[in-house]
């Protein structure tokens, strides 16, 4: 075909200047016209740049048959537009991983790009850190229902201000949304309705992390995704956002993990005490709420209703804000194994409930536990067996009542006010 007949079509759109990358993937294609020149014999492989480009129109055509677009612009910084029938000849696609990854200076995304590709069944990082794109056409996934993969599509798309809430309504098999839209920092909102038609999905791991600008979540935001087994790290380093609605976990019972969940979210002043209220199969509530640090209070049933959990690490490290624990704050949990490091750098909490770890007698690991918690007084825990005190740091001389503990290195390390510190073994001090 002639290179007349080729500039027929639509042009991308590039940068001008020196060393300019086209293609990261030249396999994929079958013409290549920059500057009015065939780059390509068809047999290429890899990277096509050329060492100087005149012309911001460049002509590219892919062959019919490609089946995998992954990786095609992966660090093409000069690309700043596509047309919109670029894959209009790939009705074949099932792949297009990592397509426009890092495509720093693209600002615009055409609605109808994937429309002839009915067949793709992973958009993972399709657009990671396309920095420049400001929005995303509502129907650009519409007639993509196979796709299952959803994986940090959008994450680090730095300029990107709002979500269409239909974006993810045609799609759904999906299975994994992990880290969609992480690090979208000039996101404020998230639209109610954006999973509603999502009932296969199983993982929401880091969705909006370091969304720093998010100041709130709809309630029913996960009401149809009932097949939920991670919600690990979600929202966290959302530091914006000041308050959880009750019910946002209300339609997710299989959910296994909440690692992580609201990390680093600084501004969080309060915890719904139901926010886990239909969730009995988690084992994990590590990380949980680490470093929320204006977090004042935790409510006494928040874990009533989990009686699978197994690990409490760092749950609450560095809430330095957070001045009481409620006494039955663990009460429904008798099969934990791990608080390694769950109130470490509290440094405002201000005393310890006697029976707080009654009812956890698996307990393998109190590591760094309490580990800076400067400001508490009074005794440390202990759970009354036969009339007598038996401190956590003694629960090794009760193997009939006890697991024994077998990491507990700088349990009360610098609670130095606890009134029996004194006679705290020097392992977990």
């Amino acid at each position: 075909m002639s290179v007349n007949s080729f500039t027929k079509h639509e042009p991308l759109i590039f940068k001008t200047g020196s060393n300019i990358k086209l293609i990261h993937r030249a396999e994929y294609c079958k013409s290549i016209i920059a500057d009015g020149k065939e780059l390509i014999t068809g047999n290429e492989r890899g990277k096509i740049r050329v060492p100087e480009l005149n012309d911001e129109k460049v002509y590219i055509t892919f062959k019919e048959d490609v089946t995998d677009l992954s990786n095609a612009f992966l660090r093409c910084y000069a690309l700043i537009s596509v047309p919109e029938k670029i894959f209009a000849n790939c009705s074949n696609v099932t792949n297009f991983q990592e397509t426009f990854s890092l495509c720093t200076a693209l600002k615009y995304i055409p609605e109808n790009i994937f429309a002839n590709c009915p067949e793709v069944t992973d958009f993972s990082y399709t657009f990671e850190g396309c920095s420049a794109l400001k929005s995303i056409p509502e129907n650009l996934f519409v007639n993509n229902p196979e796709v299952i993969k959803f994986y940090g599509t959008f994450s680090s798309c730095e300029a990107l201000t709002t979500i269409p809430e239909n974006l993810f309504a045609n799609n759904p098999k999906v299975i994994d949304f992990g880290s969609t839209l992480e690090g979208c920092s000039a996101l404020k909102s998230v639209p109610e309705n954006l999973f509603a038609n999502n009932p296969e999905v199983t993982n929401f791991y880091g969705t909006f992390q370091s969304c720093t600008s998010l100041k709130s979540i709809p309630e029913n935001l996960f009401t149809n995704n009932p097949a939920v087994t991670s919600f690990a790290y979600t929202f966290a380093e959302c530091r914006s956002l000041t308050s959880i609605p009750e019910n946002l976990f209300a339609n997710n019972p299989k959910v296994t993990s909440f690692y992580g969940t609201f990390w680093k979210c600084s501004a969080l002043k309060s915890i719904p005490e139901n926010l886990f209220a239909n969730n009995p199969e988690v084992t994990n509530f590590a990380y949980t709420f680490i470093d929320c640090s204006s977090l004042t209070t935790i409510p006494e049933n928040l874990f009533a209703k989990n009686p699978a959990v197994i690990y409490f690490n760092l749950t609450f490290w560095d809430c330095t804000a957070l001045t009481s624990i409620p006494e039955n704050l663990f009460a429904h949990n008798p099969n934990v194994i791990s608080f390694s490091g769950t109130f470490s750098g509290c440094e405002a909490l201000k005393s310890i409930p006697a029976g707080l770890f009654d009812n956890n007698r698996k307990v393998t690991s109190f590591s760094e536990t309490f580990y800076g918690c400067t400001s508490l007084t009074g005794e440390s825990p202990y759970t009354m067996i036969d009339g007598q005190k038996v401190h956590i740091y003694e629960r090794a001389n009760y193997p009939e009542h006890f697991t024994t503990p077998t990491d507990f290195n700088y349990t009360f390390r610098y609670c130095t006010g606890l009134t029996d510190f004194a006679q705290i073994p020097f392992d977990w001090k």
